[in-house]
C-alpha cells in the first residue's frame, strides 16, 4: 500500500473521529440569542425595552436593553440586546462547569450605526478576568475565545464600555460549548480504522508476491 494511500485513509478517518467529537457537543448557554424574555413578553418589530433580567441573564446597574428591528436587527432570530441602556450597563450569566475543562465562547457583536466610536464597545468577562473589548465592526462580527472552566460553575459577564450616553454595541448569539476532546471509545474507532488500514495493506502485498 503506497504511503499516500495510507495517508489518504487516515486522513478519512480522522475526519469522520473530529466529525463525531463535534457533534456531541452541547449548548450550555441559557437563551443565547435572546429569544425570550421572561417566557410571555413579546416585542413587535420597531419596538424595544429595558428589563431589569431576562430569562438566563441578570442585569447589572441599569438592566438589559432588548429590541427588534431598532438601530439594527439581530443577528440570530428577532432581539438582541444592548447595555448601554440609560447608562452604561452590565449582565451575566452563571454556567455549570468542570475544573480545568476547556470551552469554547462565542458571540457576535455590532457597533450601533452613526454613533462614535468612543460610546461604543462591550468588554467580556470570563470569572472575573477580562476576555478583552470589542468595538471595531460596524457589521455583525463573530468572536470566538477559548476558556477554561472551574468547578462547579463559571461566570460570564458581558459590560458596556465608553461613553455612558444610552448608545452603544449590539450583542447576540452568545455560545458556549465544551471544547471537543475524543471520547475513548472514538479513539477505540480511530484505532480500529488504522488496524484495518494496516489489514487491508497486508493483503494487497501478499497478494503481489
Amino acid at each position: 500500500m503506497r504511503a499516500a494511500t495510507f495517508f489518504k485513509s487516515f486522513a478519512v478517518i480522522a475526519a469522520l473521529v473530529a466529525g463525531q467529537a463535534h457533534a456531541a457537543a452541547i449548548e450550555l448557554i441559557n437563551n443565547g440569542s435572546f429569544e425570550s424574555i421572561d417566557g410571555h413578553t413579546t416585542l413587535a418589530s420597531g419596538q424595544w425595552n429595558i428589563y431589569n433580567s431576562i430569562t438566563g441573564w441578570s442585569g447589572i446597574g441599569h438592566g438589559i436593553e432588548v429590541r427588534n428591528n431598532v438601530a439594527g436587527s439581530a443577528f440570530d432570530g428577532k432581539y438582541f440586546v444592548e447595555l448601554d441602556t440609560t447608562a452604561n450597563s452590565a449582565m451575566q450569566q452563571s454556567i455549570t462547569t468542570a475544573a480545568g475543562k476547556n470551552y469554547t465562547l462565542s458571540f457576535a457583536f455590532e457597533n450601533r450605526p452613526g454613533v462614535a466610536l468612543k460610546s461604543e464597545g462591550i468588554e467580556v468577562f470570563w470569572n472575573g478576568v477580562s476576555q478583552g473589548v470589542y468595538n471595531d465592526s460596524t457589521n455583525w462580527k463573530t468572536v470566538t475565545l477559548n476558556v477554561k472552566g472551574i468547578a462547579g460553575s463559571s461566570l460570564l459577564k458581558f459590560a458596556a464600555v465608553g461613553t455612558s450616553d444610552s448608545y452603544g454595541t449590539s450583542l447576540d448569539k452568545v455560545s458556549l460549548v465544551a471544547a471537543p476532546v475524543p471520547e475513548p471509545e472514538t479513539y477505540a474507532m480511530l484505532l480500529a480504522g488504522l488496524a484495518m488500514v494496516g489489514v487491508v495493506a497486508r493483503r494487497r502485498k501478499a497478494a503481489q508476491a
